[in-house]
């Protein structure tokens, strides 16, 4: 990430660059009084950048804003005299906000919001490599009591907007402007975005209601027969992920007394060792089929990613029902799912729970043992979400690898609890 914090002066470059439409050059304006809001601010850095993402915009008074402000930037509302964010939320690490902050603010505002985005650049590292490049060229810009960030595509030409706020008279035709209260009717309340999404059959209006015939005195009915209630199976606790109950039933041959989830897992693992995995190869081949096969087959559950709450992870995306039924998953999910082939296999294998991003999200991925030597396998980060195929190269980055390899490329571990990787006859492309 650059850390960019903006002059309060304007260079002579870009004063003459932002000069007025008669030609005559004006003077920087280098006060805090912008006469702009800072919804315009946002406005304005969102309309300088070239077809961005659908955005949604939280602004004081509602509940995500407040989340977003506390536990995702780590401001406080002291802090903060007025707001507005605007985030892409699903895949996209895209997001601007603006603040103008109080006369109580420390002075930390700027770098809270660098170690914000620092720290959000190791939730899509190793998943969504362009998004998290996004993230790690973002700026935060700072001038007077404004503060914005601004992980967009044109970093530049954000910053360059931001600074106009403070030079440029504010556009008569804004939002704000067609929201004045002559146009507002008198007594009517405002109605937020969520509000006003909510579609028309699930909510009735008073003319609606109105329409409805009022109701005449209740018809005496005779009494309904009473109907007993369907059986329903008994419902065992909640289900849980567990591996050994699996392995129990593999190894039987009969899963059809297990739950609804642990059978489908077991039904989608049959399916693959018989139709993908090669009954007569070796230890490595077979290890390499369930590898392709998962990188083809899943994808990181792309949900996970967003802090906006319409994007809902897949409940089970840590464990291989979300991965093998739903298709979905994150490390964990990845990472336990090949485990349980190996394990189903009868191949060697360890789960690794680790870190990435030089500490600060948290990982995982699998060693496996092959004729006594270790490998490093990380499917997920074979996996990458991206906007196009990845090539063989890329999917087999971190596939049966060393250790060695693994410190190099941003995973961090307890090296006491597990053995050291060094194998290399059966790395990828030998």
């Amino acid at each position: 990430m650059r850390k960019r914090l903006l002059s309060l002066f304007l260079t002579a470059t870009l004063a003459t660059a932002l000069t007025g439409c008669g030609g005559a050059e004006r003077e920087a304006d280098t006060t805090d009084t912008t006469g702009w809001t800072v919804r315009q601010m946002a406005e304005a850095i969102l309309a300088s950048q070239d077809a961005p993402p659908e955005m949604t915009e939280l602004l004081p008074g509602e509940n995500l804003y407040g989340t977003y402000l506390s536990v995702s930037y780590g401001l406080t509302e002291a802090d903060v005299a007025d707001g507005v964010i605007l985030a892409a939320g699903g895949t996209s690490a895209q997001e601007i906000a603006v603040f103008r902050l109080t006369e109580a603010a420390d002075g930390q505002a700027a770098e809270t919001l660098e170690t914000y985005l620092e720290n959000r650049a190791g939730s899509f590292t190793g998943y969504l490599p362009e998004e998290a490049a996004l993230l790690e060229n973002a700026a935060v810009a700072s001038r007077g009591e404004y503060v914005a960030l601004l992980a967009c595509q044109d970093v530049t030409a954000a910053e360059e907007a931001f600074e106009r706020c403070f030079i440029d008279p504010p556009p008569e035709d804004s939002e704000e402007a067609a929201l004045s209260p002559e146009e507002v009717p008198a007594g009517e309340p405002e109605t937020s975005a969520a509000e006003q999404a909510v579609p028309a059959e699930e909510a009735e209006t008073p003319a609606a209601a109105a329409e409805q015939p009022e109701a005449g005195p209740a018809a005496e009915e005779p009494p309904a027969a009473a109907v007993p209630p369907t059986p329903e199976a008994p419902q065992d606790d909640p289900w849980r992920y567990d591996e050994a109950r699996l392995l129990s039933a593999w190894s039987a041959g009969d899963w059809s007394g297990l739950a609804a989830e642990d059978q489908a897992i077991l039904d989608a693992c049959a399916e693959v060792i018989a139709g993908v995995v090669p009954a007569d190869g070796s230890a490595y081949d077979q290890e390499l089929a369930v590898h392709d096969w998962m990188v083809a087959h899943g994808r990181y559950d792309p949900n996970t990613l967003s802090q906006l709450p319409d994007f809902q992870e897949n409940p089970n995306n840590d464990n291989p029902y979300g991965f093998l039924v739903d298709g979905v998953g994150i490390c964990l999910g990845y990472t336990r799912t090949f485990q349980l082939f190996m394990d189903l296999l009868g191949i060697e294998c360890i789960t690794v729970e680790g870190t990435a991003h030089s500490g600060t999200a948290d990982h995982a991925w699998n060693q496996v043992r092959l004729d006594g030597e270790w490998y490093c396998v990380d499917v997920t980060w074979d996996d990458p979400t991206t906007y196009g195929t990845v090539s063989e190269q890329t999917a087999h980055r971190y596939f049966n690898v060393t250790s060695a390899h693994m410190r190099n490329t941003d995973h961090q571990w307890d090296e006491a609890s597990v053995p050291e990787a060094l194998g290399t006859v059966y790395a990828w492309g030998r």
